[in-house]
């Protein structure tokens, strides 16, 4: 896996978030929790040839506190704590910084000015729906007209919202386990349809977690009835290309079957290493890396494995 040098998908678990968790386990919607600083995050990635991890908070801050100004508060934090270790391990991490609920433009522009001109933030996490809005919503027009100017990675994250919607009956289903992909390619598909991602996929380059969800996989027959029900512009390559302008990361994607209809799915060099680090275990990790090994050295294309200008 020599080729595999920028962990994109790399999440970070503060003391301060830890200790809001702990007080409503449920907001994890059946992950464990599991256990995290900077050093294990070292050790993962000289285990795992990984030269830079790119970090991010997994659970948004508006969901672990849904006080506004606690929000921004935490937000700020949480983007301070990964910028001072970008500093302080130079070349070990970079970051995308977090921000406040999307329907709060004012104060998603301010953390985003602070984080990338004054933290040096790599790019920005959203997550794929914000109360039930999806990313192409118009509310959220001024954010990513903000994003463009800084012409951002954009690193897209399921949303930790609808826990209530999780199949329950006879066994709880965790929404992570099945539900997860699918609202990544519900956001990816919206910022296509509302012409968010003609507007400004251009400048900001947009990372989908997880492969794209299931996108890869339903690309076509979305294009075919779109295009059938007027939703879409003629011709369904219209569509399809549309989505080859996203990136893919492979955490907990890098199995050979889904690789594989990824790398030929994506276009060149948009496909980039992930491991959900903390929360993808050891085995999982191990597992993907040599299916990825495997696809990479019979496909012979390890140049398809990107790596962004950060």
């Amino acid at each position: 896996m020599d080729h595999i040098k920028i962990d994109y998908h790399h999440h970070i678990i503060p003391p301060v978030v830890t200790k809001l968790l702990e007080q409503n386990a449920a907001l994890t919607q059946g992950l464990r929790l599991p256990q995290w600083n900077v050093d294990l995050s070292l050790d993962f990635m000289a285990r795992n040839n990984i030269s830079t991890a790119i970090l991010s908070l997994p659970i948004p801050p508006w969901v672990l506190t849904e006080n506004p100004s606690e929000t921004q508060s935490l937000a700020r934090s949480v983007n301070t704590i990964m910028g001072n270790l970008k500093k302080e391990h130079a070349g070990k991490f970079g970051f995308f910084g977090c921000l406040p609920k999307l329907d709060d433009s004012q104060a998603c522009i301010e953390e985003i000015r602070y984080a990338m001109t004054c933290l040096g933030a790599n790019g920005i996490m959203l997550f794929s729906s914000y109360g039930g809005k999806y990313l192409g919503h118009p509310d959220f027009e001024p954010v990513w007209h903000e994003l463009a100017l800084h012409s951002a990675i954009v690193f897209i994250h399921p949303t930790m919202e609808g826990a209530e919607q999780a199949i329950r009956e006879p066994t709880v289903i965790p929404r992570p386990l099945c539900d997860w992909p699918h609202e990544t390619t519900r956001t990816a598909v919206h910022l296509i349809t509302t012409g968010t991602m003609r507007t400004h996929g251009a400048k900001c380059r947009i990372i989908l977690s997880h492969g794209g969800g299931t996108l890869p996989y339903i690309a076509g027959r979305a294009a075919d009835l779109g295009v059938q029900m007027g939703i879409l512009e003629r011709p369904p390559g219209v569509f399809l290309e549309a989505c080859r302008q996203f990136y893919f990361d492979v955490a907990l994607a890098g199995y050979k079957g889904p690789l594989q209809l990824l790398l030929d799915f994506a276009a060149p060099g948009h496909v980039l290493y992930g491991s959900d680090f903390p929360f993808a275990q050891a085995p999982a990790v191990a597992q993907q890396a040599a299916d990825i090994a495997d696809v990479v050295e019979t496909r012979g294309e390890s140049a398809t494995f990107g790596d962004l200008d950060l």
